[in-house]
């Protein structure tokens, strides 16, 4: 049942989230799907509208197959093993999010939106990762000391 809610919990409070912030936005009704790939906030709400579902199920396997089992073997690893995962998860923000946003620059617009763009993708990502990962801190059961389980079973 834990494993369960590691895998459903922390996608759907991250999503919860985020659908909150863009349905009581002040422009959510005039989102449109032809305002997709401009590049703006409200093309970012747009999308995030319309794919939602398709989004949820890809966290969801994300969340399966590559998280839980990331998670697991690094809960237990040490402080700097901890943040050596930390820098490793913000540079793969980093990289998708350039990444995506040189897919969508228009060549037209000056190198700047790119940039724009891509700061907006990794903060979008950042937050999500952030909420995701405590989630997953609150699901997680502390392994007991082995000295204190000893004693208990030897009583």
């Amino acid at each position: 049942m834990r494993t369960l809610l590691k895998v459903l919990l922390p996608p759907f409070v991250g999503f919860v989230a985020y659908f909150l912030a863009v349905r009581y936005s002040s422009v959510y009704f005039a989102l449109r799907i032809d305002k997709l790939g401009e590049g703006t906030v409200e093309s970012f709400m747009a999308y995030f509208k319309y794919f939602m579902p398709l989004l949820f199920v890809v966290a969801i396997l994300t969340q399966y197959l590559i998280v839980v089992p990331v998670w697991n073997r690094v809960f237990l690893k040490s402080n700097t093993g901890k943040f050596i995962s930390v820098l490793i998860l913000c540079l793969i923000c980093v990289l998708f999010a350039a990444f995506i946003s040189y897919c969508i620059w228009d060549r037209q617009s000056h190198a700047w939106h790119v940039v724009k763009v891509c700061v907006f993708m990794t903060g979008v990502q950042l937050v999500y990762w952030t909420v995701n990962l405590v989630v997953l801190y609150f699901l997680t059961k502390k392994p007991e000391p082995a000295v204190k389980q000893i004693e208990e079973s030897a009583e």
